[in-house]
C-alpha cells in the first residue's frame, strides 16, 4: 500500500513544480529532461537534482515542446483590460480558426510574474506557436521559447525587421498628430506615461520628439503613477498645464489603457478638455468615441496587423514562404472634440 501511495504521489508531480523548485522556466525543465537544447551546466544539474528528489517522470508527450503538433496557437495579451487588444485578438482568431488552429489566450496583466507563469502554461500545453500582441516584459523568456522550438511572431520583432509591422505602420500616425497640433498653434506638447516605458512607449516618445524638433516645438515627458490616485496624478498634470511660463497645451497619452486614469485625474484637477488643454491617446475604442468630449486618437488597423502576423506564422509552421499578402494601412490621426486651438 505504501508503494502504491508513493507511486500515486509521484504521478502527481508536474513539470510546473519542478520548474518552481529549481527556480527556472518550464522550457528549461523540458530541455533538461529531454536532453535537447542548450542549458547551462550548473542549471542542468540543479534541475536534475530537483527532478530526482521529486521523482519526476515526464510522460511521452511532455518530453519535448515539439514532439507533435497540437494545432493550438497561443496569444499573449499584455493587458486584457485595454480595449485596443480586442480587434487584435479577433484578427488572430479568425485566421487561426480558419486554418484549423485553436487559440489559447493568456493575459499578462502588466505583471512580470503573471507573464512568466502564463508563458509557462502555454509551454505545458505544448502550443505550436505564439503570437505576441505587444512587447513581452521579459524578452529573454521569449528567446528561450524560440530556442526550445516554439514558433513565435511579434509585430515589433527587432531581430527580424522584415517581420516588424507595427513600428513602421505606427510612425505616420505620430507624425500626422504632431503636424495637426502644430497647425492648431500648440507649441508645448506633453507626453504622459508611467515611469517605466515599454517598447511601444519608447517608440512613440522618440517619434514625437523627432517630429517636434523638425517643427520647432517643445516636448516634455510627464511621468505619472495611476495607483497613487486621481488627486496626485491631477496635481502632477496641473503643474505642467497651468504653470506661468510655457505651459503644456496638449497632452498625449502613451497608451490607451492609461487614458481613463488620466482623464479622471484631469477632471478632478479642474483641467477642462479641450479649452484648458487638448488631449490625444494612442489606440481607439468605443469608449474613446463615446466619451465627452470624444477623444482624439492615433490608431491603426490592429485587426489587419494580427491577421497578417498570423498568416505569416502559419506559413512558418508549414515550412512555406509567406504569401505576398498586403500590409495593413499605416496608422492615422483622428481628430475629435478633445483637440482644439491652443489656449490663448
Amino acid at each position: 500500500m505504501a508503494r502504491l501511495a508513493a507511486r500515486g504521489h509521484n504521478q502527481r508531480v508536474g513539470i510546473q513544480r519542478v520548474a518552481d523548485e529549481a527556480s527556472v522556466s518550464i522550457a528549461t525543465v523540458s530541455r533538461v529532461v529531454s536532453g535537447r537544447g542548450p542549458v547551462n551546466e550548473a542549471t542542468r544539474l540543479r534541475v536534475q537534482r530537483v527532478a530526482d528528489r521529486l521523482r519526476y517522470r515526464p510522460n511521452a508527450s511532455a518530453q519535448s515542446l515539439r514532439t507533435s503538433k497540437t494545432m493550438i496557437m497561443g496569444v499573449l495579451i499584455p493587458d486584457l483590460a485595454n480595449p485596443v487588444f480586442v480587434p487584435f485578438l479577433r484578427g488572430v482568431q479568425q485566421v487561426a480558426q480558419a486554418e484549423g488552429y485553436s487559440v489559447l489566450v493568456v493575459d499578462a496583466q502588466r505583471s512580470d510574474e503573471v507573464e512568466r507563469r502564463a508563458l509557462d502554461r502555454l509551454t505545458e500545453q505544448q502550443v505550436d506557436a505564439l503570437v505576441l500582441a505587444g512587447s513581452a516584459r521579459d524578452p529573454g523568456h521569449i528567446d528561450e521559447l524560440r530556442r526550445a522550438g516554439m514558433a513565435v511572431i511579434d509585430g515589433r520583432d527587432r531581430a527580424t525587421p522584415s517581420r516588424s509591422l507595427v513600428p513602421a505602420l505606427e510612425r505616420p500616425g505620430s507624425i500626422a498628430m504632431c503636424d495637426a497640433l502644430a497647425a492648431l498653434g500648440h507649441r508645448n506638447i506633453g507626453f504622459v506615461s508611467r515611469s517605466t516605458l515599454a517598447d511601444a512607449g519608447r517608440r512613440r516618445w522618440e517619434a514625437i520628439r523627432q517630429r517636434c524638433r523638425q517643427l520647432d516645438l517643445v516636448t516634455e515627458r510627464i511621468t505619472v503613477n495611476p495607483e497613487a490616485g486621481a488627486d496626485s496624478v491631477g496635481a502632477g498634470l496641473d503643474a505642467f498645464v497651468r504653470r506661468g511660463v510655457d505651459p503644456v497645451t496638449a497632452l498625449v497619452c502613451s497608451t490607451h489603457g492609461l487614458a481613463p486614469a488620466l482623464l479622471g485625474a484631469m477632471g478632478a484637477a479642474g483641467i477642462r478638455i479641450p479649452d484648458g488643454c487638448s488631449f490625444v491617446t494612442y489606440g481607439d475604442s468605443d469608449w474613446a468615441l463615446a466619451y465627452r468630449p470624444a477623444i482624439s486618437v492615433v490608431t491603426m488597423d490592429l485587426f489587419g496587423v494580427a491577421s497578417t502576423m498570423t498568416h505569416r506564422l502559419i506559413a512558418e509552421l508549414r515550412g512555406e514562404p509567406p504569401g505576398p499578402g498586403r500590409d495593413p494601412a499605416p496608422a492615422r490621426f483622428i481628430r475629435r472634440d478633445s483637440v482644439s486651438d491652443a489656449p490663448g
